[in-house]
């Protein structure tokens, strides 16, 4: 999308993850219920739809298996600003989760860096680019998620290569 987004970072993207020894990313979408990951490759050209987890007690566990599956080297999380690009109650509780998420990553000796992106309109654009593949809004709305979580990490890679050029 040619629509520039606001970022707030939690590390150094340029030392952190655009090291020599690229790793993959994975974005958080994170709703009340459930929160949709996508992820990138180690390039971070190409971003997937991966899956949609529920925020349960499992939730972090899941989150875990993931990085250390996947060999992820940073985790960008979207946070929905209001149209002053101001914290919300809702982006204060993303941030809320993403603390959380830090110290169970801290307890599993795993030191992966944070980036925040904004992540406005992004469920809009997600129903609109899936909206021929499923038959109906249940079916839609199940996977809608991952989509925007793709969204948002093609986003803020897009604005880094710009940013780079």
């Amino acid at each position: 999308s040619s629509r520039r987004r606001h970022t707030r970072y939690i590390g150094d993207w340029s030392s952190d993850v655009c090291s020599s020894d690229l790793k993959k990313i994975i974005c958080l979408d994170c709703g009340k219920k459930k929160v949709g990951i996508a992820i990138s490759d180690e390039n971070h050209k190409i971003s997937i739809p991966m899956e949609t987890l529920v925020r349960n007690l499992e939730f972090y566990k899941n989150i875990i298996k993931i990085i250390n599956d996947y060999n992820i080297g940073g985790i960008l999380v979207g946070l929905p600003l209001d149209e002053e690009k101001k914290i919300n109650k809702m982006s204060q509780s993303i941030i809320d989760t993403t603390k959380n998420l830090d110290n169970h990553l801290n307890k599993s000796k795993l030191n992966i860096p944070f980036f925040f992106w904004d992540e406005n309109y992004t469920s809009i654009e997600a129903e609109d680019s899936t909206y021929e593949f499923f038959k109906n809004k249940k079916k839609q709305k199940k996977f809608l998620d991952k989509f925007a979580a793709r969204i948002i990490l093609e986003d803020f890679f897009n604005s880094n290569r710009e940013t780079n050029e």
